[in-house]
């Protein structure tokens, strides 16, 4: 009976450390689904970029600057001026406002690295 339980109790165990690392792992992952070779990839970063760029540059150049909101598009062509106003004078995102978080900087400079703007 005590063998019996034992085994119970480690396979409990066992079921509660794979579900630990199953949820930290999803929590943890910034690939948001992708497998992490992409990370590299051009395509996977420009993605991204232009994730970032819709979410925290587009929603104020709709309505401040309608000629300079960015698509997938164009986003290439003005990766230089993207640069310059985001990483060397800092004017963007204006005022902060939609500040850009760690991973979403990571990932533009990334991205402006693979197309060799620095």
């Amino acid at each position: 009976m005590k063998r019996q339980s034992t085994k119970v109790l480690l396979l409990g165990i066992l079921t509660a450390a794979f579900i630990c690392l199953t949820i930290f792992n999803s929590k943890s992952e910034p690939f948001k689904g992708s497998h992490p070779i992409a990370l590299n990839s051009i395509e996977f970063l420009s993605q991204e970029a232009f994730e970032i760029l819709e979410a925290k540059c587009n929603v104020c150049h709709r309505k401040q600057n309608p000629f300079m909101v960015f698509s997938e598009k164009n986003m290439e062509k003005r990766a230089s001026k993207i640069h310059k106003q985001v990483f060397i004078t800092k004017r963007m995102p204006k005022g902060n406002e939609t500040k850009l978080t760690s991973y979403e900087s990571s990932i533009l400079k990334q991205w402006l690295i693979k197309l060799n703007i620095n």
